[in-house]
């Protein structure tokens, strides 16, 4: 059977107000070989233990520099079939009905900023072009791992709307879990991924993204066209 595994992470947050980010970032690292060369993750770990660094796992925004150039330096050289995926949001012109949710309690109408309905259509997006690509056909199978956010109800919203969106769209079977990105080394793989293409949009920092550019097969901007922006 073949099975194609997606990891996707984010970055950026979902405080939609001019103290937030200015972007929010979904990547999806894609692959058929989930195991392949990630022992040299591993190594690199158990070398930055030995150094002295307490490194329990890997996460760019955290990560000393000296970690983000080794850990690159192996992304950069990966040999298996990885392909990344990015949607990236302008966070100013994302209709509010996308993130915000309102209710009542005690005769007063509440708001508050949730951001699963926002994050499920980024997700989407992300999926459709992951599944245009040609290494998808002939896939048997596709699991894909989320990032673990969100509260359980939420998480439970989520889940239900990608699976009627799978289904109605791809037929195949699938699975779909959320998971803490210290789980598996893909998944830090994805922020890495992720943290590069983020950065390059929120400060301009292009070094990181050079390193992995070779590895982005599509980047879409979900929301550039839109002529309304909704805060400053």
């Amino acid at each position: 059977m073949k099975t194609l595994y997606l990891f996707i992470d984010e970055a950026g947050n979902f405080d939609f107000s001019p103290k937030g980010t200015k972007y929010f970032v979904l990547t999806c690292l894609s692959t058929f070989q989930p195991i392949e060369e990630r022992e040299r993750l591993l190594a690199l770990r158990y070398e930055l233990l030995a150094d002295g660094i307490d490194q329990e796992f890997f996460h760019a925004t955290e990560d000393k520099q000296i970690v983000r150039d080794k850990v690159y330096e192996i992304v950069t050289n990966l040999k298996d079939d990885i392909e990344v995926h990015t949607v990236i949001a302008q966070k100013n012109k994302t209709n509010p009905v996308l993130y915000r949710e309102e209710y009542e309690k005690k005769g007063r109408k509440i708001v508050r900023v949730v951001g699963a309905d926002f994050y499920q259509k980024l997700c989407q997006t992300l999926l459709q072009y992951v599944f245009r690509r040609s290494n998808f056909k002939g896939t048997d199978k596709i699991v894909v791992v989320l990032g673990s956010i969100f509260t359980r109800d939420k998480q439970s919203y989520i889940l239900k709307a990608l699976k009627r969106y799978l289904k109605a769209n791809f037929a195949m079977p699938f699975e779909i879990y959320f998971h803490i990105s210290q789980a598996d080394l893909n998944c830090q793989l994805a922020d890495y991924f992720g943290w590069a293409i983020y950065v390059k949009k929120e400060r301009n920092e292009e070094r990181p993204y050079k390193l992995v550019q070779s590895k982005i097969k599509s980047s879409f901007e979900i929301f550039s066209r839109g002529a309304t922006t909704y805060y400053d």
